[in-house]
């Protein structure tokens, strides 16, 4: 068999994989007998034996393929098999050098991580080599997020790695977790169904956005946007949103503020710029946006929690003051 045959028979495996198994497997041999270390071949072998149930014999080929080549699918694949052998720890190790390898595989891996977080429910330590302090820390995070105190759990899992900068790979995927929780909070105009081409590019960045989860390609698009026009509104606010996930608060606020500029009562801007605010923890004037806001009975049940959560957390600060 050629290149180009092998590849066909390759993708033959991974169609039978799902009904037939063990012909995907006489498939996968036919072309190890070729190339022996084929690593689709070899990690396909692997995958359609876990799903057989024969984890042993799974285990030993992603370590050959680990043996020729780090791979994001084999280390996720151990993370699995170790999850089952409830060696936890271990299988969150795999995980964190998957998502090292491809940083693109962070929500499927936040996913996987988060099963494994809900089964030990803090009986060990989450980090690697991590201190008792920042396991606790963490272990609170985790209370706090089954109860929905997002905020709180944000805050538990930053000190966490304040702590201990050991646990950061895995804390982090804790952290983006909120963070996406966070973003489907965030008020986003829906373009308008037209043939315009600014239109198009706008559904095209959203649908990059919400539905496609690539923040980067999304932002590529606002920017040719505002290119063509600074102070398309909706796209200004839309790329304050994408900031926020990359961590870039201060130009996100830009972002909010240049559209409160154009329109100062373009809420959608307002509400957001509160959650980033929020996130950053000025209190004060998250609460500023969210209180005028609260002006429009029309935002009550949108903005209300969020009012109610600053004043509560605001309390807190003064009673520990006094």
């Amino acid at each position: 068999m050629n290149k180009k045959e092998i590849t066909a028979k390759i993708d033959e495996a991974l169609y039978y994989m799902q009904n037939d198994t063990q012909k995907a497997i006489i498939i996968f041999d036919e072309i190890l007998e070729i190339e022996p270390e084929n690593i689709d071949a070899i990690n396909g072998k692997g995958s359609s034996l876990m799903k057989l149930n024969s984890m042993h014999e799974a285990e030993k080929y992603f370590d050959y393929s680990l043996s020729i080549k780090k791979t994001s699918s084999a280390l996720i694949s151990k993370g699995i098999i170790y999850k089952n052998k409830k060696e936890y720890k271990q299988a969150l190790n795999y995980y964190d050098e998957a998502i090292e390898i491809n940083p693109d595989l962070n929500n499927i891996i936040t996913i996987l991580k988060n099963e494994i977080l809900d089964l030990i429910d803090g009986e060990i330590e989450i980090g690697i080599n991590t201190n008792s302090k920042s396991n606790n820390l963490i272990k609170q995070g985790l209370t706090y997020k089954k109860s929905n105190k997002l905020w709180d759990a944000l805050e538990c899992y930053q000190n966490a790695i304040k702590e201990d900068e050991n646990c950061k790979n895995s804390v982090q995927a804790l952290i983006n977790e909120i963070k996406s929780i966070l973003q489907n909070e965030f008020m986003i105009k829906t373009p308008e169904l037209s043939d315009s081409r600014i239109n198009q590019l706008k559904l095209k960045s959203l649908r990059l956005l919400l539905i496609e989860e690539d923040p980067k390609q999304s932002l590529t698009i606002m920017n040719l946007i505002l290119e063509n026009d600074e102070s398309e509104i909706d796209t200004l606010n839309q790329k304050g949103c994408v900031l926020f996930l990359f961590d870039e608060c201060e130009k996100s606020i830009e972002c909010f503020d240049k559209c409160l500029t154009i329109d100062k009562d373009y809420y959608y801007a307002l509400f957001n710029k509160g959650i980033v605010l929020r996130r950053i923890n000025k209190l004060n004037e998250a609460l500023d946006c969210f209180d005028e806001l609260l002006k429009n009975p029309q935002n009550y049940d949108k903005v209300k929690p969020y009012q109610l959560e600053i004043l509560d957390k605001l309390h807190e600060q003064n009673k520990k003051i006094t």
